[in-house]
């Protein structure tokens, strides 16, 4: 009975840290080109966590065809 009062407070104490919420601040790059013309825009964002923060982080690019015009869009993230 003594181990288990040892234990548990142990048990407690390492779910809590593995379940804390991983955030960062992201600084991002999108580079957006439509008929020959190419702009690129920055933005910040901040306490980005958990599936949030893996999903923005890195490199992403796509096509899209928006009114019979293509577009294409690639944006990076890096994040700390």
């Amino acid at each position: 009975m003594k181990n288990l009062f040892y234990f548990l407070p142990m048990a407690i104490g390492l779910f809590i840290i593995s379940s804390c919420s991983k955030c960062k601040d992201c600084s991002c790059t999108q580079t957006i080109t439509q008929g020959g013309m190419t702009s690129t825009q920055s933005f910040e964002s901040t306490d980005v966590c958990d599936e949030d923060l893996e999903n923005l982080e890195g490199t992403m690019s796509f096509t899209q065809n928006i009114g019979g015009f293509e577009q294409s869009v690639e944006q990076t993230c890096t994040c700390k």
